[in-house]
């Protein structure tokens, strides 16, 4: 056999060989991903989790199947830490990192399955996200070679994102942003907790991100709204109603002259 007719076979062969080296993806690995960026969904047909993780002799396995609360369907895309301590209310939305044991994100499937050591103390499920008023549980004491495995039910609560730009146009990123309850006009749905004799922003207050963008999660109803620079100025006030849907994120275009508080 000729050396040119020799190459032609072994190119051939090397053409039908499997591939080799990487692993193949499951159909679910596929399907049970949320969309980046969205925030929580609700699936009737998500495909089953996968068997949670078979703890060591000095671990604990914290297992966390996320329900909606009117259908009980899983949902996906809520954020689950595993706190080792109860967080204080300042710190609901976004713990502080030394009293988070472990976090995930649920795929559609909606089970969090997270690993802590076996200590012998409480740990607790925070729930929070884009899309959820943040809530705690007791997840159970941290037993060596047990599971602790529990159904949490949630709402979710409509997100409403707003785009901050500065007088000449720019995006106003760092700006700070509150949607407060209009005192003067009952919320539609649900319930907002009690904010005591503060001023009314704690809690309501967030910062925008370096694109000027803000998201809240709030029940349809009546809002004050402010929002300024991170610098305090161009401060913007007004009444704004939420009826719990959005098409797109709304502008808000703080003035060359700041505002007087009208409330």
């Amino acid at each position: 056999m000729s050396p040119r007719i020799l190459l032609a076979v072994l190119c051939g062969a090397l053409l039908v060989l499997p591939s080799c080296g990487g692993k193949t993806k499951k159909q679910t690995d596929v399907i049970s991903k949320t969309v980046s960026g969205s925030g929580p969904q609700v699936s009737e047909n998500a495909p089953p989790p996968p068997n949670p993780p078979i703890p060591a002799a000095d671990q604990t396995v914290f297992v966390a199947h996320i329900v909606d609360s009117i259908s009980g369907n899983p949902i996906g895309g809520v954020n689950t830490y595993l706190m080792r301590e109860m967080p204080e209310p300042l710190y609901m939305r976004s713990p502080r990192r030394k009293t988070v044991a472990a976090e995930y994100r649920t795929p559609m499937h909606g089970q969090s399955a997270l690993t802590a050591d076996a200590d012998g103390t409480m740990k607790w499920w925070l729930i929070s996200g884009p899309g959820f008023d943040p809530f705690v549980t007791e997840a159970g004491n941290a037993v060596g070679g047990q599971t602790q495995e529990m159904t949490i039910r949630a709402t979710i609560v409509p997100v409403c994102k707003f785009i901050v730009r500065l007088p000449n146009g720019d995006r106003a990123d760092n700006a700070v942003c509150t949607m407060a309850v209009n005192q003067a006009q009952p919320v539609l749905e649900g319930k907002m907790s009690d904010r005591g004799s503060s001023s009314g922003n704690v809690g309501n207050t967030e910062r925008a991100d370096d694109f000027g963008k803000v998201a809240f999660n709030r029940s349809p109803g009546s809002y004050r709204l402010t929002f300024n620079a991170s610098s305090g100025r161009y401060k913007n006030y007004q009444i704004f109603e939420w009826d719990g849907t959005q098409d797109k994120a709304i502008e808000i275009q703080l003035p060359a002259n700041s505002m007087k508080k009208p409330w």
